[in-house]
């Protein structure tokens, strides 16, 4: 992949920044492109680029400007419909000078202006000036696989691949949003909306443009998700075309001029990928699986996969020791926290893979977008169920009734849910907004205002698709929600090992044909509970919710039964248990000597998460991060 950069002033002025903190701007993102840079400055306008070659190799040097001068393009992405678009837009005339994709997206923009983004297949990040008019044009992919983040220094607008370009800008200080610090600590989120840690620095989120002309800012969204389709469609139809349009875009997502793996986890999501990559790239398949405990089933699993298709398979395991200095390392060139425990081993694992490959395939979004989160792809039930038996208006038998409100009240401590954003976060909360009045410094607290903003945030999402059901809704948010924070680790955990991650479970034409099937098709109870009325976390105890069902239908005929079936697992890390053990020693020091988390957090609850790592368990993980990070943000300050 690529780092890019820019800076635009208003029209007739010249942008604030000499070229040798451009440069350093532009090389804090060394290790997302290796393989080249560049600059290109004109008027009021100064572009960068950090170049990580994957096709077309001696071409595609950016920034890059149209054969008429007007426009000049940064990208970060590859766009699989290359050839078509290519064709399409020959035929209208242009002709190609090169064989890589960012001369077919700038020419996308020059056909089509914004609505380029319509024609685009792929990941991107782009800026786009055009000094014929004098506007900036910023897009980002439609699930946010690549990341653009934005903020006004002056009068001057900065744009980059990452949030650590932007701190490089002499005229940028530091100042942390504790509005999302606060949603990190509930989440492991390090986003809010457009909101970053930093106040002042902003995302654009996915599935959005903006244009700034005039010295006006439009932000638009130009995708969501569809509902479902009404046209009638069976079970086996539904498996088929998830068959054909997920190995079409396995085959999109091989296009490479460099050699291409595979992270494996031994689970259904990249076994299907692997056994589809083994039917389109015929020798020399490389598959590779990490984790940081050497007795997780993952690597046995990951092993029976690689054997299965007769791959070159390698294993990387990650100690505690190797673990803690690399997770320092993570925070100090990201300048954020780490999202979650495994972007320690990606990372690891992503080193080790770009000693032989430059693109990997993985696996992420198929839990998202085909139900493999069986407690919350089914809990929009149980709000409507909540609701229903509060109303009054339950429709079950007086014991079914009984049986389902003990259930909820089992799972959720109420029935009651001020709304759906309500019920979202209380279900999927680590440290509830409840308890952060006692944990938080009341001026932190105030800060953050009380959660309102993260509340707002999930009910609007919600909002978005009214007129569906409960549990369309949830799996909309879920996939908006979840999918981001994935790719968003992802991305960063291999950027800084330089090499690219890929997600065909992440293609818009897959997408948009899985949410148009009924969700039954996806999730459902089997046949034999005799109690389908009681709450998701119950049927799931009962072993009663068939999660990911046309993903493990094709499986099936693709993989052996034990990889077929195999249930859903998380990543291996014994974070946990490494807080216990052998890092207590540093934990209880860096709770109680740190300078940022004495000043966000009470004394009495940090003591006694310090005292007693064990009972905090993962509360610890945000904390934690949130104590390095801003330590090496804000201490010296």
């Amino acid at each position: 992949m690529c780092g890019i950069l820019g800076i635009v002033a208003q029209p007739g002025e010249q942008v604030d920044i000499d070229r040798s903190a451009l440069t350093a701007m532009r090389d804090e993102m060394l290790s997302r492109g290796p393989d080249g840079a560049g600059i290109f400055e004109n008027r009021n306008l100064a572009f960068a680029h950090r170049r990580l070659a994957i096709r077309d190799l001696t071409g595609g040097h950016q920034p890059w400007v149209s054969d008429d001068g007007n426009c000049v393009l940064v990208y970060n992405g590859e766009i699989y419909n290359d050839d078509a678009l290519r064709d399409e837009l020959s035929a209208a005339g242009h002709r190609f000078k090169s064989r890589c994709d960012t001369e077919v997206v700038m020419e996308a923009y020059r056909r089509w202006g914004r609505e380029c983004v319509q024609h685009l297949r792929g990941m991107f990040a782009l800026g786009i000036y055009d000094f014929q008019t004098d506007r900036l044009f910023l897009a980002r992919d439609r699930f946010g696989i690549k990341p653009l983040y934005f903020s006004m220094v002056g009068r001057d607008l900065v744009f980059a691949s990452s949030v650590s370009a932007i701190l490089r800008h002499p005229r940028v200080s530091p100042i942390p949003n504790l509005k999302v610090a606060s949603h990190y600590l509930t989440t492991f989120r390090v986003t809010l909306g457009r909101e970053t840690m930093y106040n002042g620095i902003q995302q654009l989120q996915p599935a959005e443009y903006m244009i700034v002309e005039a010295g006006r800012k439009e932000i638009v969204r130009y995708w969501q998700p569809p509902q479902k389709s009404h046209e009638p469609i069976d079970y086996e139809s539904a498996a088929a075309e998830l068959d054909s349009t997920l190995q079409e875009s396995v085959r999109c997502h091989l296009a490479s001029d460099v050699p291409v793996g595979a992270f494996v986890s031994g689970g259904v999501d990249s076994n299907t990928i692997l056994s589809m990559m083994q039917t389109s790239q015929t020798s020399g398949l490389k598959a590779f699986c990490g984790g940081g405990d050497e007795a997780s089933p993952d690597f046995t699993y990951a092993r029976r996969c690689a054997s299965h298709f007769d791959c070159d398979y390698d294993e990387v395991h990650v100690d505690a020791g190797d673990y803690l200095e690399s997770w320092q390392h993570l925070v100090a060139q990201q300048r954020l926290p780490l999202s979650t425990p495994t972007d320690v081993i990606i990372y690891r694992l992503a080193q080790r893979m770009k000693q032989h490959v430059g693109v990997a395939l993985g696996g992420e979004g198929a839990d998202e977008l085909l139900c493999g989160y069986a407690v919350q792809h089914w809990s929009g039930r149980d709000f409507t169920a909540g609701q229903s038996l509060q109303a009054g208006r339950y429709k079950g038998t007086p014991l079914e009734a009984d049986q389902c409100r003990e259930s909820l009240m089992q799972q959720y401590g109420r029935l009651q849910f001020g709304s759906e954003g309500d019920h979202y976060l209380a279900l999927n909360s680590l440290i509830p907004t409840t308890v952060k009045p006692q944990l938080l410094q009341p001026w932190a607290w105030k800060l953050a205002e009380d959660d309102h903003c993260m509340r707002g945030h999930y009910d609007q999402m919600f909002g978005d698709r009214d007129g569906e059901h409960s549990h369309r809704k949830q799996a909309a948010v879920i996939h908006q929600v979840n999918l981001e924070a994935l790719l968003s680790r992802l991305d960063r955990s291999t950027m800084a090992a330089g090499l690219e991650a890929r997600v065909p479970y992440a293609d818009h034409v897959l997408v948009d044909k899985m949410f148009r099937l009924p969700m039954r098709y996806k999730i459902d109870v089997a046949e034999h509970e005799r109690a389908p009325h009681l709450s998701s976390a119950s049927l799931q105890q009962r072993g009663s919710l068939r999660s990911k069902r046309l993903l493990r239908t094709i499986a099936q005929r693709r993989l052996p039964t034990e990889l077929a079936s195999r249930k859903k697992a998380s990543f291996p890390t014994p974070v946990a248990n490494w807080f216990a053990g052998v890092w207590q020693p540093w934990v209880q020091q860096k709770l109680m000597t740190s300078p940022f988390a004495r000043n966000l957090f009470q004394a009495e609850p940090l003591a006694e998460l310090a005292a007693n790592p064990s009972a905090a368990g993962m509360w610890l993980w945000p904390i934690v991060n949130l104590s390095v990070w801003g330590d090496q943000e804000f201490a010296a300050a």
